[in-house]
């Protein structure tokens, strides 16, 4: 994989099988890329224009298998210093690291994988998981929503809690926002704030943790 480097103001990745870090080291602009991995597996990078997108080509059982055995790996670093229009995630299968980036938007989907943030700054943000935990922890945190279809969500907030709109759903599983709980099915708790930030977060299987 050609390794760019440069001014970048988005990324956009599409992956069908393999697991993403983005990380952030001083200095500013795309610092570098790199993949490790099964050669059947590893994706496609362009650059141009500040605009930063990989693909992968769908992968099919063979490929599956590979990733099991090799676990591939791409990881983008971007400088400290560098203010992202957005950051965009879709990944089959794969888990995701995202530390020490400030975008403007977040969005993630994921089919199969765990998510893990820290240490970044989202003006807004949207994360999507089908099966797999997200923790995000140390991040500033605007307006989010976070659908899990089946996982657990822990959030700790670097703001006080009081200056979100808060409202946390789950189907089956625990809810905890600070020191209230709740157990059950069919869950809900909810906190009102006059800011017009917010943090939405529903899970049809799993437990919600907000600290």
């Amino acid at each position: 994989m050609e390794n760019f480097s440069g001014e970048i103001r988005s990324v956009r990745l599409d992956l069908k099988a393999c697991s993403v870090s983005v990380i952030a080291e001083e200095g500013s602009g795309l610092k570098g890329i790199s993949y490790t991995g099964a050669k059947e597996l590893e994706p496609d990078a362009a650059f141009a224009d500040g605009a930063l997108t990989v693909t992968q080509k769908p992968v099919g059982i063979l490929g599956s298998g590979i990733m099991a055995v090799n676990k591939p790996r791409l990881t983008i670093t971007i400088g400290k210093d560098t203010i992202l229009n957005y950051l965009d995630i879709y990944l089959k299968a794969g888990d995701v690291s995202v530390k020490g980036i400030t975008a403007d938007w977040f969005s993630e989907v994921i089919d199969a994988g765990n998510v893990s943030i820290s240490g970044c700054t989202f003006l807004k943000a949207e994360i999507n998981t089908k099966a797999g935990n997200t923790n995000i922890s140390k991040t500033n945190l605007n307006q989010t929503v976070i659908k899990a279809n089946a996982g657990n969500v822990v959030l700790d907030a670097i703001e006080d809690l009081d200056r979100y709109d808060i409202d946390c759903k789950v189907k089956t599983g625990n809810i905890k926002v600070a020191d209230e709980r709740t157990s059950g099915q069919n869950l809900s708790i909810v906190k009102g704030a006059e800011d017009p930030d917010y943090i939405r977060i529903n899970v049809k299987t799993g437990n919600i943790s907000i600290n």
